[in-house]
């Protein structure tokens, strides 16, 4: 039998299923040694990782996909944690990006009316929510009082028990839309109205909201 690079490399993947534990122990047991090993050959493994990325790209993307779908607790979990552990990176990193992403936000509400009466209604129901401005207007489209909005804020699912009326803002908690701003029709006052009603909204850890928003924004 000839033994073809592709042979060779089905023989591997065979191999890796079927001892996909002693692998798993190997590696546990030395920890070190591959720690090691990767700090001399760091140069060579780099170069070599970046070239089969370059040449695996959708294979890569399909992996990520089913992997975050068969992971989706664990994930959650663990960028929880990170976020709980890398608060001041998270808010050294915001301040010194503050001016590119302040600029990026005007520049999209010149050229986007949609996201500027959205960015416009999130800071007359913080205003109201933070006692600054009673924003009537706006909480007649929500529903509801402050007051009222709080109390069903703090009775939903995703209320956690660090979450305080006192912590709400910037570095704590906001108010997110269950379903985003950008699935509802923009040109229905309706959707409009749903969009905005206190059903739609719960409780978020600011820096995930942050995250949740800017992955919205950019579709």
């Amino acid at each position: 039998m000839t033994w073809t690079k592709e042979k060779q490399k089905e023989y591997m993947k065979e191999w890796h299923l079927k001892n996909k534990e002693y692998m798993k122990e190997w590696h546990l047991k030395n920890k070190e040694y591959m720690k090691e090993y990767y700090q001399k050959n760091k140069e060579r493994l780099d170069k070599s990782h970046k070239e089969w990325c370059l040449k695996n790209k959708e294979h890569r993307k399909e992996y990520k996909k089913e992997w975050s779908l068969k992971n989706k607790e664990y994930m959650k979990e663990y960028k929880k944690e990170w976020r709980l552990k890398n608060r001041e990176h998270i808010k050294q990193y915001n301040l010194n990006n503050r001016d590119h992403k302040n600029e990026w936000r005007r520049n999209r509400k010149k050229t986007n009316p949609y996201f500027r009466i959205a960015c416009n209604m999130r800071t007359a129901m913080s205003s109201a929510l933070q006692g600054r401005k009673k924003s009537s207007r706006t909480m007649k489209i929500i529903g509801c009082t402050a007051e009222e909005l709080f109390e069903h804020l703090e009775s939903s699912p995703k209320w956690e028990p660090w979450m305080t009326r006192e912590n709400y803002g910037r570095g704590g908690w906001d108010v997110d839309h269950i379903i985003p701003v950008t699935r509802w029709c923009k040109n229905c006052p309706l959707q409009f109205a749903l969009c905005w009603d206190k059903s739609n909204l719960q409780p978020m850890e600011h820096i995930a909201n942050l995250k949740k928003g800017n992955r919205h924004e950019m579709e």
